[in-house]
């Protein structure tokens, strides 16, 4: 997926453009823009955080590092939830940052995707680094279920419909990676389609 302007669009319809040259176009433009910004508007009072795999719910934080938050949430003087995320990276350049639903995605990104709709980013970086972030809506267990099949989501209280961001976040170079599959953590630990419920922190690594 690359944007151009309704010129360059029409053109490349036509196949005035090789496959090649607009995947080189995709690259110099990101070489080209130093930082890009923009806000999920997704503003709910419950939210469903599905996060490597795991489920977490009135939970204000999924991911703490050495005693740092590193996937969170806060709440606005209205009450809704408001998303949070810190890239852990190798790299000695900057990286994505989520505050309070605001987004830069910082550094030399090698691919970037953010449709119109507001409810996507996906980041990628040279070195390996990622992070996807979803925002959709689940409106029964039967969806969940479709979903993600692997979920013991009967026994989850609760209410639907219900709204739910899901992340996906890779620290290259490192065991730590919060995957559609699983989450893995340092000494190859693996923890697949839990579900954390009222609690004040999920996963704390020190």
């Amino acid at each position: 997926m690359i944007a151009l302007c309704a010129e360059h669009h029409k053109r490349a319809d036509a196949g005035a453009f090789t496959s090649d040259q607009l995947r080189q176009f995709k690259v110099d433009a990101l070489e080209r823009v130093k930082d890009v910004e923009g806000r999920f508007d997704w503003l709910r009072h419950r939210l469903l955080a599905v996060v490597g795999s795991n489920f977490y719910y009135e939970t204000p934080i999924i991911f703490q590092f050495r005693n740092d938050p590193i996937i969170w949430f806060n709440r606005d003087d209205q009450d809704h939830l408001l998303l949070n995320l810190r890239m852990l990276t190798t790299s000695r350049e900057e990286r994505l940052v989520l505050e309070d639903n605001d987004w830069i995605a910082r550094g030399t990104l090698a691919d970037f995707e953010c449709p119109p709709s507001g409810r996507l980013i996906d980041a990628r970086y040279a070195n390996g680094d990622a992070v996807r972030i979803e925002y959709f809506e689940l409106a029964s267990i039967e969806e969940i279920q479709r979903r993600y099949p692997e979920a013991r989501s009967a026994g989850w209280k609760i209410e639907l419909p219900i709204t739910c961001v899901e992340v996906h976040f890779k620290v290259a170079g490192t065991l730590i990676e919060f995957g559609p599959r699983y989450t893995r953590l340092p000494g190859n630990n693996l923890i697949l389609w839990g579900f954390v419920s009222h609690c004040s922190a999920g996963i704390v690594l020190n």
